[in-house]
């Protein structure tokens, strides 16, 4: 399957303290919108938010952006979030280039590698994948560990004032239709 369009993005279930099996990665939850950066084999990029049916094209608006992504691979598609500097009110502006907020983009996942799409292969190798790159800011690739503690891991969050957590099992695939988001129970989300 090769990287044609955007995609509708995997979304987290809320966790509600079931029993965990396996072995989960722990992130923080950024407050921001979502959104998909796309670079095609022909090295055109394009950014896009999540709710495809309404059509959430930002690539003209956030096109001054383009110069931070020379070092992504062609035929890439990655998984943010995007935020800013003084927060979720802030990403209007980032949109609209006010220069009332500076951009920060926090990586998550990729989905397309080199044209190739790759959601088949577990988290933990996907994210061995997005070390490689030479991320440059506004473009951070969004830390993540073992979850040992779920209270130890939501307090620390609390403390660095993120949103929550979201905990993923460190073997799971990347899920795309055609049709709309597929909500997974391979990843949680965790308010407080």
């Amino acid at each position: 399957m090769e990287l044609e369009k955007p995609v509708f993005l995997m979304q987290p279930i809320p966790y509600f303290g079931e029993k965990l099996k396996g072995v989960w990665f722990v992130e923080p939850k950024i407050d921001g919108w979502r959104l998909q950066i796309i670079k095609y084999k022909d090295g055109h990029v394009e950014f896009w938010g999540r709710r495809l049916e309404k059509k959430p094209n930002w690539t003209e608006s956030l096109k001054y952006l383009n110069h931070s992504l020379k070092f992504l691979p062609e035929g890439t598609l990655l998984d943010c979030e995007l935020y800013s500097d003084k927060g979720r009110r802030g990403i209007p502006s980032v949109i609209k280039r006010t220069n009332k907020a500076s951009p920060l983009i926090f990586v998550f996942d990729v989905v397309y590698y080199k044209n190739k799409y790759i959601g088949k292969l577990p988290l933990k190798e996907r994210k061995m994948i997005l070390k490689t790159f030479r991320w440059k800011e506004p473009f951070f690739l969004l830390e993540h560990k073992r979850l040992k503690n779920l209270e130890e891991s939501l307090k620390e969050a609390s403390e660095k004032e993120f949103e929550g957590i979201v905990i993923k099992e460190v073997n799971s695939p990347y899920l795309i239709s055609k049709d709309g988001p597929i909500a997974t129970h391979y990843w949680r989300k965790v308010k407080y």
